[in-house]
Formats: structure tokens, sequence, C-alpha cells
């Protein structure tokens, strides 16, 4: 048995064209209008994540020359002249040089 074919046939009104128009129309500017407003969002988040970020690095920035500026005064604590003197007398047994430590040595060329 088979089953009867039914043709569908759009009946267009005359005053049907200008309403369908009208509401494509109506449909594009929804669709123009969610479009922006969803960019306009991703933006905005993607600003939030960038300066999340930012303030991740000025802090980590702030860490690295907090701790080069420590390790500037410790070196200049280990580079002071009365502390290497006293580490080159009482733990290595060093002196300064006496009068009679000091010899010339001979000019050579015969000057």
């Amino acid at each position: 048995m088979t089953l009867p074919v039914i043709e569908s046939k759009a009946i267009v009104e005359p005053g049907d064209l200008p309403r369908r128009l009208s509401l494509g129309l109506i449909g594009l500017v929804i669709l123009g209008l969610t479009l922006g407003g969803i960019a306009h969002v991703a933006v905005h988040a993607k600003r939030i994540e960038v300066a999340i970020a930012l303030g991740k690095e000025e802090r980590l920035h702030r860490e690295l020359v907090e701790a080069r500026r420590h390790l500037e005064i410790e070196i200049g604590m280990l580079k002071d002249p009365a502390r290497i003197i006293a580490i080159a007398r009482d733990q290595l047994g060093m002196r300064a040089p006496l009068s009679t430590d000091i010899r010339p040595l001979p000019r050579e060329g015969g000057n």
C-alpha cells in the first residue's frame, strides 16, 4: 500500500513579503547584538586575564629586585677590606711582609 504524496504549496499573500523581510531584519539585528555582546564579554574576560598575569609578573619582579638588593648588600659586606684582612690574618695565618722579607731582584740586561 502506498501513501499518497501531498504536495505542499506555499501560499504567499500580497502583504506577507514585507512582514517576512521585517522579521528577517529583526532577527539579523538580534543576532548582531548577541554577537557584539559575546565579543564584548570575551574582550573583557581577556583583559582581566592579562591584568592577573601582569600582577603576577610585577610581584615576581619586585621579589627579584629585593633579592638582588640583598645580594648586592651581601657582596659589599664580603668585599669589605677589614673583613678580608681579618680572615687573612686570623684564619690563614698571613701577615704583612716585614722590611727584611723584601729582597730586590737583580736586573737583567746589564743596566
